[in-house]
């Protein structure tokens, strides 16, 4: 198939925007197995009105401005397309991209990456986000062929705003060439038990509730116990770490700021376990490296893994710090059986979260969408 990826950004898996890694590997896979793949991005941050971005397996062609040229070039990429997909929410371009596709009855498809998720939704703005919505971004999501949602409680989410029926559902995923060359080993030979978090240290990923937690251990166990904390550091993360300092647990967090590449998977795979404390979430990436890597796994019911829970790879709970808690002090306790959550783990993975099946699942998609336009 012919595919164009319209997306904000630059599709940089380096990055801690989870959206700029879910493009690179869908888009990376897609073309991989052999379809025609363009990427168009708008970027802000560029110092030059155009520029191509070599990307493994595909190119991001990358505006500073989507104005009149931008979107001429765009005009002319869609008449040799099959597809376009949109990517997020509250973009007024794809307003402007989907009415043009809408008028040449070309079929698009829309991932709105979590962005109708109720508590993000109220996060700020909530009120003219609504209004927005009905007044522009509605029909938008109405007309599109299809609406691919990450998760079925995201599909639900996302009904409650439009009447479109054709949500389909398939997971993000990471990428196989990456990930499965590493295997998780349990380590023996350290006093301290260590577990993280990866990822922006944000409003909506609950850390505070997580560093409480660590107040809450008893004595026994938060005296074996670290928690490093694995995302870019700026003042925002000044009131987490003053929240440190008032639990007299500076011995128990560690804030290692911002890692990439492999960088970042040398962090996680020197984790014991893993995290995911998010109060919404749509499978965060970071989970899904975690389970890849075959890190035995704390993560919230409300980053949407309930569907997943019956495959026991990993501990389940609320997002409260008591839960927590109990989530952490569960899996210490579970220490000699880690290397059976390490295996189920990554045979979650290979059947859920990876590009290379899910890249084809969602193609699959395409052509049906397709079919039925055309």
């Amino acid at each position: 198939m012919r595919i164009l990826h319209f997306i904000l950004g630059k599709a940089n898996p380096d990055r801690a925007n989870g959206v700029n890694q879910v493009i690179h590997g869908l888009a990376k896979y897609q073309s991989k197995a052999g379809h025609e793949v363009r990427v168009l991005g708008i970027s802000r941050s560029m110092k030059v009105p155009y520029e191509k971005v070599q990307r493994e397996y595909f190119e991001v062609e990358c505006f500073k401005t989507f104005n009149s040229k931008s979107f001429a070039y765009l005009k002319e990429i869609v008449q040799n397309i099959d597809v376009v997909h949109l990517h997020g929410v509250w973009n007024k371009n794809n307003i402007v991209v989907g009415r043009h596709l809408e008028k040449i009855a070309k079929p698009y498809v829309i991932t709105a990456h979590c962005g109708y998720s109720l508590d993000r939704l109220k996060q700020s703005n909530y009120l003219f986000k609504l209004l927005y919505h009905k007044l522009w971004q509605k029909r938008l999501y109405e007309h599109a062929a299809g609406i691919h949602a990450l998760t079925r409680e995201e599909a639900t989410d996302i009904s409650r705003f439009c009447k479109n029926n054709n949500i389909f559902v398939v997971p993000n995923g990471v990428d196989p060439d990456t990930f499965d060359k590493y295997c998780y080993q349990v380590h023996e030979d350290r006093n301290k038990i260590r577990f993280g978090y990866l990822g922006r240290l944000s409003v909506e990923k609950n850390i505070d509730n997580l560093i409480y937690s660590i107040s809450l251990l008893p004595t026994d166990i938060k005296s074996k116990v670290e928690l490093l904390l694995i995302g870019p550091v700026n003042n925002k993360v000044k009131s987490l770490q003053r929240l440190v300092t008032e639990l007299d647990i500076k011995d128990n967090v560690k804030f290692v700021g911002g890692q990439y590449g492999e960088n970042k998977i040398q962090a996680l795979l020197d984790l014991d376990f893993y995290i995911h404390p998010a109060y919404s979430d749509v499978v965060g990436i970071a989970v899904m490296e975690a389970l890849a890597l075959g890190l035995p796994t704390i993560v919230t019911r409300t980053s949407h893994m309930s569907y997943f829970n019956n495959m026991n790879a990993f501990i389940m709970v609320e997002p409260t710090a008591t839960d927590f808690c109990r989530g952490i002090n569960e899996m210490i306790s579970k220490r000699l059986v880690w290397h059976e959550y390490s295996d189920r783990a990554k045979k979650l993975y290979k059947k859920e979260f990876n590009w290379n099946t899910n890249a084809h699942r969602i193609v699959e998609l395409y052509k049906s969408l397709y079919n039925n336009e055309t």
